[in-house]
């Protein structure tokens, strides 16, 4: 049956979880470092989403957590209202999956007993150990047999508080199986792997009579799946050298998007002066397909101008990149998606720089996938504005002086409008219109030629998940291509569309 209530999470959720467990995994709790991964926003602890789950049970009394199995299919947010079906076919069993509209995010199974003496045995009075920085363990770093020991002193005080606001009185749960429970996710967010874990899978099976004393734990690595890049491992969590509870673990290790160096670059179009003279604006241009563009335009010879909002660092790096190019990169931070501040730029440029020859617009919000229905479609036209308006605005500004210098015009689109995925709709509809826009605009700005660039799946931040980098391509050969085509002979007036990228050398 559902649960009527939404279930919703909120900033403070995170800093509470993080405070009593003791995770302090970046991807939770720091905004700009989950905006440079796939997820571009802080994501929701997956034991914080469970023990939510489980607080929307009936009461239990007598009875104490055996046994709890997690899956996360899907990473949640804050802010948004998700929805719960609760299965309780007996005492002693009961399961819980948490939607996002029709989107499963989180599925949970949970088995109790009944409740034998010093079950709920009372939490120790050590105080918390101090804050320690997450584990950065790449892949390459874990092997079969590998072993981890440690201790654990989680913040008691606040896991009574986290209890007591998810509800968790009377739910079979006491400190210490609570502490096992949110010490599963410091295990994996903190030590093994770290600050690149994303959670995937956890079965917790808890002893009938936990004593209490100082929390440790040994985890033992089973194995590691190169092809999804999946660690799976067997902890033992004890009390004093007493058994508390055995869990088995699995936890994807994110890896960089691999970046191309200038020779790199060089091999796929070798550097010349073709482009000197010339003034590029690239929005977007700080990572993946916009810095690969930055780089190859640069090393041409023209004067690119990267036009970044928050990515500052990334930026600077693209920039000292191509040190030695015939070319130069010009930074520019602002907001490409705000009219006015386009307007100011280009005001600045002609007056600067004499013109523009070439507008780029690649910057995109971050992807998540989504369904068409209900729950979605505030967020569904959230991204489709917020994705047409980082072009509307910058061609809006621009067009005018670059066809006035028979320049070029390229949007980036994507092979998504011919064979649209079906939990893309926010994105394949923002790329159709962006297309849209630019068969319109070479209607109007006839001394303009354009070109509208389709690629497959990109190996950058935004889409370098475990399972997602297997099939993509990097970012270095489709820019290749496109740079490979502006110094070809123009069409003034019509849009040319770009979807094959194989041979650019």
């Amino acid at each position: 049956m559902s649960d009527e209530r939404p279930l919703h999470f909120t900033l403070d959720d995170l800093e509470l979880f993080s405070a009593a467990s003791r995770d302090r995994n970046p991807l939770h709790l720091s905004a700009e470092y989950a905006r440079r991964t796939p997820y571009g926003e802080r994501v929701v602890f997956g034991v914080l989403g469970a023990l939510a789950c489980v607080g929307r049970l009936r009461e239990r009394p007598g009875q104490a957590l055996a046994s709890v199995t997690l899956e996360f299919p899907q990473p949640m947010f804050v802010g948004v209202d998700y929805s719960l079906e609760v299965n309780e076919p007996a005492a002693e069993k009961a399961s819980l999956k948490l939607y996002d509209g029709k989107r499963l995010v989180l599925r949970a199974t949970a088995t109790f007993a009944p409740q034998v003496q010093g079950a709920h045995a009372p939490a120790p009075t050590a105080p918390p150990s101090p804050d320690e920085d997450a584990e950065d363990l790449a892949a390459e770093q874990v092997s079969r047999g590998q072993k981890l020991a440690a201790e654990y002193a989680p913040d008691w005080e606040r896991i009574a508080a986290l209890a007591a606001r998810l509800g968790l009185a009377g739910k079979g749960l006491g400190p210490l199986q609570l502490a096992a429970l949110i010490g599963c996710s410091y295990l994996v967010g903190m030590k093994l792997p770290g600050r690149r874990a994303l959670f995937s899978r956890l079965v917790l099976k808890l002893s009938a009579a936990p004593p209490a004393g100082k929390l440790s734990c040994e985890a033992t690595v089973g194995g590691f799946d190169p092809r999804f890049a999946l660690l799976s491992y067997a902890a033992e969590w004890r009390c004093d050298g007493a058994s508390l509870a055995h869990a088995d673990v699995q936890a994807f290790v994110r890896q960089d998007a691999p970046a191309a160096s200038a020779s790199d670059l060089e091999l796929l179009l070798p550097r010349s002066s073709r482009l000197a003279g010339k003034v590029a604006v690239v929005v977007g241009g700080s990572r993946g397909l916009g810095a690969a563009l930055v780089r190859l335009l640069a090393l041409q010879g023209a004067t690119v101008l990267l036009v970044y909002q928050r990515s500052a660092d990334e930026a600077a790096a693209v920039q000292a990149s191509i040190a030695g190019a015939a070319g130069r990169v010009v930074l520019e931070r602002g907001d490409a998606a705000d009219a006015r501040w386009c307007g100011a730029l280009r005001d600045r440029l002609l007056g600067e720089l004499g013109g523009v020859d070439l507008i780029v617009c690649s910057a995109c919000p971050p992807l998540l996938p989504l369904w068409l229905e209900s729950a979605s479609t505030e967020r569904i036209n959230d991204y489709v504005l917020r994705s047409v308006a980082l072009y509307s605005a910058p061609l809006g500004a621009f067009l005018e002086p670059v066809a006035a210098r028979g320049g070029w015009a390229v949007v980036i689109s994507s092979s998504a409008v011919q064979a649209p995925p079906a939990d893309w709709p926010h994105y394949v509809a923002a790329k159709c219109a962006i297309e849209g826009l630019a068969r319109v605009a070479a209607l109007e700005h006839t001394g303009a030629s354009f070109l509208a660039v389709r690629p497959p799946r990109l190996l950058t931040d935004l889409t370098n998940t475990p399972l997602g980098r297997q099939t993509a391509l990097p970012p270095e050969r489709v820019a290749a291509a496109v740079v490979r085509r502006l110094l070809g002979a123009q069409a003034p007036g019509h849009v040319e569309l770009l979807e094959e990228f194989g041979a650019v050398c």
